[in-house]
């Protein structure tokens, strides 16, 4: 019989631990308040203090309808990871009034699947109320499969949901950001370039962070992986750890690696990712618990009575001002539109100063588009009035593919243990177990010494690749070129093209995927109907660039090297097992359901110039419009190699910065008079509150697990 002890190596199974309820829920809050709860004997002061804090029942800033106010100087469209940052980084100003509006629920009813780390695999969210589930297109190369992304439709959106990683793009990608603005001598996007470089998003990110290192008993057992806390930052919202499990074949995985060439990486999230580490993920190590955007930026608050957050609450609109442009001649919004359903009283709130679009790579253009700001070809096919002609808009859509092949395991893994059903499954150091085996591998080891031919060959396929390119604007299409030169010359070799991760969440099984991070395929979303809660239309196109098939198919046959090197730890290949060996073989298995999703769209809202069928600056703002910004990873020029949040944290963090230097104030006149404020279609009464910001009631009071 395998040996528990031996596969976690927990100091802490020596002790008594109280029986945990066989059900799925976890009442980790008791389970704090016992004698029995983990505790690290480290903990600081200040820890220890915020951990009280946030144990705490207490109202807020969480309202009803009936408590939304006339007009905000800040209304942010999409409460998920960047709209939560934006709203607690621009409440720290009492003399600002800031609303959030979240299409999701609050979350509330589902913590218990929510915050245990393992809840991500276990208990997941995924397909439930509390996502989106956006159906893509059939798409032609994957033998017109069609499926779903999900996204977080909740509180603290995809954070609430995802697998945790907290990875980290490179230097080289990041600073290249700067230098693909500053190469098209843009004076839109020149001024403000500067801010978007490795230095500044380095240190945004580290400000939002919270570093733990790794419990000693759960890090031996993982082969004393190395990592950094130099790199990391202190003292932030987000609280980054590692589980207090691990389990033994982790500290196998950089020796694996290195045996088929991949270096081990020491300092992975400095700016460096090449080669194989164990991530950090979002625990919070103190109740070992999901960090993410709402528990760390909104629930660690005192109440703040300038912060109103609605949830149930779809933006459906931005509203402009046909009376007054600003002195750059740019449309200027005054108020925004939103409504619980389709079939629910629609409410307008005014905005004083700015609309800030978080919504994510999907929400933000559909907003944008039912506004009547996107492609005119687009707007003008479904009856939507053009506000402002801007053909990028749901335009450059990227996403990381991924595919998986999976051996029989010949060691203990976290299915195992979960399928075994014994308390210790149910214990919150076993449910703050999360995968965090990765590795990132350029050109060199990917094409073994051949990677200049094939760099060559994708770089002659250029103007083969705009063909493929789902929009008819130059603009787009010359956007297109320049993201595609930067990723053929600089990422090529300088930058990840594969990143693999290892998981041990089902029993008797391992699996290592491989995902290709900088695809040369392009997508679009858009929408096809008036109606804001139809669902927008995706197509990501995947594989409709024949690089993206080459890279990914490299990536399988490394991915079996590495179960090669890991030896009689692993058993027989089950998927897509060695019947699938040729060339041929493994594409036909890519196409037919061998490649799926990463769940990391982004760019469909980018940093570009408007020549090259950008939607924003480098100040984040919306061209043509005077007061309307979006912050999330639709700004995004190109696919990090990465997981997204990190980055994400760091752009919202600089966003805020970007937001509060405004002076931006929306002119008496290009406001709406009250009678066009609140509930409309009811006799022209107002369901919103006139005057000055004040303390409110609000709606739910919650006990905070996480910080």
């Amino acid at each position: 019989m395998k040996s528990l002890l031996n596969c976690v190596g927990l100091v802490a199974l020596a002790t008594t631990l109280a029986p945990v309820s066989a059900s799925p829920s976890l009442d980790l809050a008791a389970l704090y308040e016992s004698n029995t709860f983990p505790r690290d004997p480290n903990l600081s002061s200040e820890d220890a203090r915020i951990l009280r804090r946030t144990l705490e029942k207490r109202e807020f800033s969480l309202v009803s309808e009936n408590d939304v106010l006339k007009s905000y100087d800040y209304i942010i469209a999409g409460g998920g990871l960047a709209g939560l940052v934006l709203a607690s980084r621009l409440s720290e100003d009492s003399s600002r009034s800031v609303l959030v509006l979240e299409a999701g629920m609050s979350g509330d009813e589902v913590k218990d699947r929510v915050d245990p780390p393992a809840g991500a695999f276990y208990t997941s969210i995924v397909g439930s109320d509390y996502d989106w589930k956006h159906p893509i297109e059939p798409q032609p190369m994957l033998n017109n499969r069609a499926g779903t992304w999900p996204r977080g439709k909740i509180l603290g959106g995809s954070t609430a949901m995802n697998a945790m990683y907290l990875v980290r793009p490179s230097q080289i990608e990041v600073d290249a950001w700067q230098q693909l603005l500053e190469s098209s001598q843009d004076p839109d996007v020149l001024t403000g370039a500067s801010r978007w470089n490795w230095n500044t998003l380095f240190a945004a990110m580290k400000k939002s962070e919270n570093f733990t290192a790794p419990a000693e008993d759960a890090w031996e057992v993982g082969g004393r992986f190395p990592y950094d806390a130099s790199t990391h930052g202190s003292g932030g919202p987000m609280s980054l750890s590692y589980p207090r499990v691990m389990f033994s074949i982790v500290g196998n995985w950089t020796g694996a690696l290195d045996a088929v060439g991949v270096p081990p990486q020491e300092h992975p999230n400095g700016g460096i990712t090449m080669g194989s580490f164990i991530s950090p993920s979002s625990i919070n190590p103190t109740n070992l618990t999901r960090s993410y955007s709402r528990p760390a930026y909104i629930d660690s608050l005192p109440p703040r009575s300038n912060l109103h957050i609605l949830s149930e609450a779809t933006v459906t609109k931005v509203g402009f001002s046909d009376k007054v442009r600003s002195d750059g001649n740019e449309v200027i919004a005054h108020s925004v539109e939103f409504a619980k359903d389709a079939q629910s009283t629609r409410f307008v709130v005014g905005v004083d100063r700015e609309v800030i679009l978080a919504g994510g790579p999907l929400g933000s253009p559909k907003v944008l588009m039912h506004s009547g700001v996107g492609p005119k070809d687009v707007l003008d096919q479904i009856g939507v009035d053009v506000v402002n002609d801007l053909p990028g808009v749901g335009q450059h859509l990227q996403d990381h593919l991924t595919a998986g092949i999976v051996w029989e395991s010949r060691v203990e893994t976290a299915g195992d243990v979960r399928a075994a059903g014994a308390d210790f499954s149910r214990s919150a150091e076993f449910l703050s177990f999360i995968n965090d085996a990765v590795a990132f591998i350029n050109s060199s080891l990917l094409f073994s010494g051949n990677e200049g031919v094939y760099q060559q060959e994708i770089q002659g396929m250029l103007e083969n690749g705009t063909q493929t390119v789902p929009s008819p604007s130059s603009e787009v299409v010359e956007g297109y070129k320049a993201v595609y030169n930067l990723t053929a010359s600089t990422f090529w070799e300088g930058s990840a093209q594969i990143e693999m991760l290892m998981s041990v969440i089902s029993a008797g099984q391992i699996s290592i995927q491989s995902a290709i991070q900088h695809p040369y395929s392009r997508g679009r979303v858009y929408i096809n109907s008036t109606n804001p809660f139809d669902p927008i239309v995706i197509d990501p196109q995947y594989f409709t660039h024949p690089a993206d098939r080459v890279i990914m198919r490299q990536g399988v046959k490394l991915v079996r090297q590495v179960g090669t090197a890991l030896g009689d730890l692993l058993g027989p290949e089950t998927t897509p097992g060695p019947g699938v060996a040729t060339d041929a073989e493994i594409d036909e298995w890519l196409t037919n359901g061998g490649a799926n999703t990463q769940y990391h769209p982004a760019s469909s809202c980018s940093m570009l110039p408007r020549k090259w069928g950008g939607v924003v600056d480098s100040s984040l703002k919306v061209y043509g419009l005077a007061n309307v910004r979006v912050v999330d990873s639709s700004v995004y020029p190109y696919e990090f190699a990465a997981h997204l949040a990190s980055a994400t944290f760091g752009l919202a963090e600089e966003g805020a910065v970007v937001v509060r230097e405004s002076a931006f104030e929306v002119p008496s006149q290009a406001k709406l008079d009250d009678k066009d404020l609140g509930a409309q279609g009811t006799n022209g009464a107002s369901g919103l509150k006139s005057g000055a910001v004040s303390v409110l009631v609000a709606v739910g009071v919650s006990v905070v697990l996480a910080w």
